[in-house]
């Protein structure tokens, strides 16, 4: 499968969708060592991975689209936001987005709703899955 590094603007709208979780008593640990997966109803799915040195990776397969496209960046903490900032293909980072945080342990599953690639609405469900 081809794999292509994803555009800055698109990377912060799926980065953004993939983690727009409500707040709970969430656990930012929970994702180390996981996936956390996002799928949309039009068949988009997300797989973000977050490190402990604060970096994070991840895969986005969009119907339609031949290959894979990748993203990574950053993450922090700002008291219950998850907060991530992208880095684009050329290395600049992208607009930093927070968002209050959900998920305490594997198998955690929710739905948001997120604006979609086409800056529509869109309800995602976002899970923690074992492993990477």
């Amino acid at each position: 499968m081809a794999m292509k590094t994803i555009g800055r603007g698109v990377a912060v709208v799926a980065l953004a969708c993939a983690v727009a979780l409500p707040a709970a008593a969430a656990n930012i640990k929970a994702r180390f060592g996981n996936t956390m997966l996002g799928t949309r109803p039009d068949g988009t799915v997300l797989k973000l991975y977050y490190n402990k040195d604060h970096s994070f990776s991840g895969e986005i397969k969009v119907p339609g689209r031949e290959g894979t496209f990748v993203t990574k960046g950053v993450w922090r903490l700002d008291g219950k936001n998850l907060c991530v900032t992208p880095e684009g293909p050329d290395g600049q980072k992208g607009a930093e987005s927070c968002t209050l945080l959900k998920g305490d342990k594997v198998g955690d599953t929710w739905k948001t709703t997120v604006q979609g690639t086409d800056g529509k609405p869109v309800e995602q469900t976002v899970k923690i899955v074992k492993g990477r």
